[in-house]
Order: structure tokens, then sequence, then C-alpha cells
């Protein structure tokens, strides 16, 4: 996803995006201390408060390469209160009715 689009679909869900956020320090899943402080920052103030070197981390260092993912089947953005278990979970990189399709066909072929 283009840089634009993602730093648009924080602002305009950024109660989801936070929400995620949290879920992500409290598993400890941010190892970075820069990275950790603007996360922080997000959650305390909300997006709409970060500079544009603060949106840099947040989007080149963070979350698109570690902790963002598009479907990997269908392309669309998961939605924010999916996207841990895409991730880190099921490791699939897809929203929850394609990784539904994708075990659906794993247990087929067992069959």
């Amino acid at each position: 996803m283009q840089r634009k689009k993602l730093k648009q679909r924080i602002i305009n869900e950024s109660s989801s995006c936070i929400t995620y956020l949290k879920e992500l320090v409290n598993a400890r899943r941010i190892y970075d201390g820069e990275i950790l402080e603007v996360i922080m920052l997000v959650i305390t103030n909300g997006p709409e408060s970060l500079t544009a070197p603060q949106w840099d981390v947040l989007l080149e260092e963070a979350l698109l390469p570690h902790y963002y993912a598009e479907c990997e089947r269908c392309k669309e953005p998961i939605f924010w209160a999916d996207m841990y278990r895409a991730i880190f979970i099921t490791k699939d990189h897809c929203c929850p009715f394609c990784s539904f399709l994708e075990n659906k066909e794993d247990v087929r072929l067992l069959e």
C-alpha cells in the first residue's frame, strides 16, 4: 500500500488503528525505542499529533516493513482488528475470509 493511502487510513480509522498499536505494545512486539516512542505518541495523542519525521518512523520503519499487511489472497486491506492475527498468529497475511478459504482448501487436499 502506498504511504499516502496508509497514512489516510490511519487518520480515518484512528481508534481501530490505536487499538491495534496497543495490541502490538502489550504483546511486546515493538523492540526499537524510537518506534515505540512514536507509537506511544499515537496511542496517547492520536495520529494527527505526529510531525512529518514521526510519520516517517511510523510508516517506513514500523508499520510498512513489519506490522502491516494487505490480504495476500484478495489484495484488500485487512481490518485493524484482524491485523495481529494475520501477521503473528496464522502468519498467512490474509483477511479472515481468505484465511478461512485457504484452510478449507488445505483440509480438502487432505481428504
